[in-house]
């Protein structure tokens, strides 16, 4: 895989969102020679990082542990992934994601917020902030306990102390308020095409960024739903009784992409410079089958790319390369946009299903951070739960996101809400966990992984083959760099190497 750094240099670039904020001239007194960036080409910097690593290998790595992908038989890239076998140096090193969203994107993110709150530059400050919590909130859901009070503040620490994960809960919802206070000052300039999220240019566009902040409240608080209700009822609640507004139709938190090379999806990337590494799992292939889902023919190629005969192949997790057909179904043509044999693509073709147009469409996915469909779902999962007013009905929000998710992949819906009956589902939040964790298929790998983790839905078989003795990876292991570099790390009392122990909210 190329180096982390130069490739998120070349999506900066591409997308002006220039990295040259690390090259400081010693003359602070010249305007033409300033000591610091302006932080307009850092904010869009940061927001790159961080649609390359959650759009990118994370989201990959989200989609193998929730249960989307598998390797195909001749594919090993994500193998050792698949069967769990991860220790601390899998995800560390230069092109390690851990590394690169605390000395990238989140030092991008904290230097606009030092030096725009100096300049007054509010606007900006409190997107870095809500970009600043999200990120934290990525990391935290992945390795439980991690620098976060005394993070980012090399004049002070290079070896910031490990915070409680419970803590770091309650500090994103404070970052998040604080952001949105920024925001409504109304002071600065708008960043316009430095934001590379919705090119703020309005107080009307700055209002999109302050319901992404409560969505992501939203999503945090639901988060406790299982290791503190209480704390996670009154969270939603007050996000409701301050008249509080989700993300709307149209407006998902997503980073813009091109077609333009190294400026494409990042999964889109991975999936095509390694073609023969991902192939449709049966755990989400048994959810969408029965319902005869028709996002199907969106989600996975034709097994033998032949039309109009649909022929699925799913493969359980785990399974070895011997034991793994020949012919599989491979990301679909919304996600790649390309053919394969026998894992060797073959470009495009009409008579495949599979078009020029496909491919070019696929090239240039937004990355999704949090989409219009999941806040509805998290909405529908708040009024099942009592945690919301009375004018929030969980079935028609079920439905809505359902719908949404339909719109998005741009198939017809037909008769599908009738396969998956809100009134008749015996378990409601299974009912809502199960459709969304089709609704982020591919998109929202981290997601899933973490709503499994949550509340065990939907059921996951364990992977054929696992180096775990029959358990569930519960979290990522602390990486190297940091056991050998920060002795802090010793209070969180995990283990090097540990995988099992799930994180705090992690209480099934």
């Amino acid at each position: 895989m190329k180096s982390f750094v130069k490739s998120i240099f070349l999506v900066s670039v591409l997308l002006s969102a220039t990295t040259a904020c690390n090259d400081y001239l010693d003359i602070n007194t010249d305007p033409n020679n300033p000591t610091t960036a302006d932080i307009n080409l850092v904010l869009p910097s940061g927001q790159a990082f961080v649609s390359f690593v959650v759009g990118g290998q994370f989201n990959i790595l989200g989609g193998t542990l929730g249960q989307y992908w598998t390797p195909p038989k001749g594919g090993n890239q994500y193998r050792q992934w698949d069967q769990y076998n991860i220790n601390s140096s899998t995800l560390d090193g230069n092109g390690g994601q851990f590394v690169a969203l605390y000395s990238g994107a989140m030092q991008d993110f904290q230097n606009v917020i030092t030096n725009g709150t100096a300049q007054n530059e509010w606007r900006m400050v409190g997107i870095a902030k809500i970009m600043k919590a999200y990120t934290f909130h990525v990391l935290t859901d992945l390795y439980g306990d991690i620098p976060f009070t005394e993070a980012l503040d090399a004049d002070k620490t290079v070896t910031p102390k490990y915070d409680k994960q419970k803590d770091i809960y309650a500090g994103i919802q404070a970052l998040l308020d604080e952001g949105k206070a920024d925001i409504a000052k109304k002071q600065g300039r708008f960043p316009g095409q430095a934001d590379l999220i919705y090119k703020a240019s309005s107080d009307a566009d700055m209002e999109k960024w302050t319901r992404v902040a409560n969505t992501i409240k939203l999503r945090s608080y639901i988060r406790l739903s299982q290791v503190d209700a209480a704390a996670a009822k009154t969270g939603v609640q007050a996000l409701y009784s301050g008249q509080n507004e989700f993300i709307r139709s149209s407006e998902s938190f997503t980073f813009a992409n091109s077609a333009n090379t190294n400026a494409e999806n990042p999964f889109w990337q991975a999936v095509f410079r390694l073609p023969n590494n991902l192939t449709a799992s049966k755990t989400i292939g048994d959810l969408m089958t029965p319902v005869s889902d028709p996002r199907m023919p969106v989600f996975f190629l034709d097994a033998d790319l032949s039309t109009p005969a649909m022929d699925y192949v799913f493969v359980p997790n785990g399974t070895l390369a011997s034991n793994t057909p020949d012919k599989t179904s491979y990301p679909g043509k919304w996600f790649i946009g390309q053919q394969f044999t026998n894992g060797a693509i073959r470009g495009t073709d009409v008579a495949s299903g599979v078009s020029t147009t496909d491919n070019n469409n696929a090239r240039a996915r937004a990355t999704i951070f949090l989409s219009y469909e999941e806040s509805l779902f998290l909405r529908a999962e708040a009024a099942e739960r009592g945690w919301a007013p009375a004018q929030e009905v969980a079935k028609a929000l079920y439905e809505d996101a359902i719908k949404a998710s339909m719109s998005r992949y741009g198939v017809a819906i037909g008769d599908f809400l009738s396969k998956v009956d809100y009134t008749k589902a015996t378990n409601k939040i299974q009912a809502i966990i199960s459709q969304k964790y089709v609704a982020l298929f591919g998109t929202g790998g981290l997601e899933a992984y973490a709503e499994f983790r949550r509340t065990g839905f939907p059921a996951m078989p364990l992977p054929v083959t696992n180096i775990t003795g029959g358990k569930y990876m519960k979290r990522l292991p602390y990486v190297d760099s940091e056991l050998q570099r920060n002795p802090n790390v010793s209070q969180t009392g995990i283990a090097p190497g540990d995988i099992l122990t799930p994180v705090w909210w992690d209480v099934d």
